[in-house]
């Protein structure tokens, strides 16, 4: 036993790390540092004596000893993962749920709506695990929110929100060049995010607006991220509403133009159809959907 690893925090952010061979990536989904994360794999390797990744200039890269750890260490946290969860739920009666929801969603959305929904239902504790859109649905979860176009077979898929997609700019920018018709936006850098390719170009066909060039466009992986940029004037984004609607109230962000962009993809709440769905799953799926669907409107 003296051969175990000496901290599964350790062996986690391992984990992380090897998917998206990012220590900044493999941070925002653990909610670490990269400089935190770095140091855990730093002591990790020290603890085995070889190294798991090679550090090249963008990122990571496993090791052969890396990636044959990694192999043996993957099953075994899934294991885990899903021996907690039913131990969990038998002794809590089945009221607990584990949620995956994407770490923008949440802190913008979800996580200020959460004290409604336990007010209603105190008996049902919600514990959230924030989830990045790359990652594949846990068995150990109860539900998730996922991003896409809700055409997942394994799962049952309600929507919830993100369809509506609109011009979001801070309104220093909109200072320096006076937006009067869609090809103003162009003198803008232009912002969207990696999983709704061709976004900005279906916006200026739709607007009959000639120029576009799909090279000057910045992508990002998470909303995250482009939230801040366009906070600080760095460009254009194109988002949905919600997940900005505090900075739009303080009036830190607006909107160009009202017309949104109908989009294919959206956010939906998932779960498995091969699990029984929990008296705590259906009180909180529907108070969810109250939720969304008041939002819509």
């Amino acid at each position: 036993m003296q051969l175990l690893p000496h901290s599964l925090t350790a062996i986690r952010i391992f984990d992380a790390a090897a998917r998206h061979l990012s220590c900044s990536r493999a941070g925002d989904e653990l909610c670490l540092t990269q400089s935190a994360v770095s140091k855990q794999l730093q002591s990790l390797e020290e603890h085995l004596g070889v190294a798991l990744f090679a550090r090249v200039h963008q990122g990571l890269a496993l090791t052969d000893a890396g990636r044959i750890y990694w192999e043996a260490v993957r099953p075994a946290l899934v294991i885990l993962a899903d021996a907690t969860a039913k131990v969990r739920s038998l002794s809590a009666g089945d009221m607990t749920i584990s949620l995956g929801v994407p770490a923008t969603l949440g802190q913008q959305w979800l996580i200020p709506r959460l004290p409604a929904f336990t007010a209603r239902h105190p008996e049902v504790q919600v514990q959230i695990s924030p989830r990045l859109a790359s990652d594949s649905s846990s068995n150990a979860l109860t539900a998730e929110i996922r991003f896409g176009r809700g055409n997942w077979p394994e799962v049952h898929a309600q929507y919830l929100l993100g369809r509506d997609l609109y011009l979001i700019c801070s309104p220093a920018l909109t200072r320096q060049v006076n937006v009067k018709s869609p090809a103003d936006i162009l003198k803008f850098r232009l912002m969207e995010h990696v999983q709704m390719p061709n976004t900005w170009e279906r916006w200026f066909n739709d607007h009959g607006a000639g120029g576009y060039n799909p090279k000057a466009v910045q992508r990002y992986e998470q909303f995250s991220v482009m939230i801040p940029a366009v906070l600080a004037g760095l460009g254009v984004g194109i988002m949905p509403r919600f997940l900005v609607e505090q900075e739009l109230k303080k009036r830190r962000l607006k909107i160009l133009f009202k017309e949104p962009l109908n989009s294919e993809s959206g956010y939906y709440l998932v779960y498995r159809k091969d699990k029984t769905v929990s008296t705590a799953l259906s009180n909180f799926s529907h108070w969810l959907l109250e939720e969304a669907q008041a939002n819509r409107k």
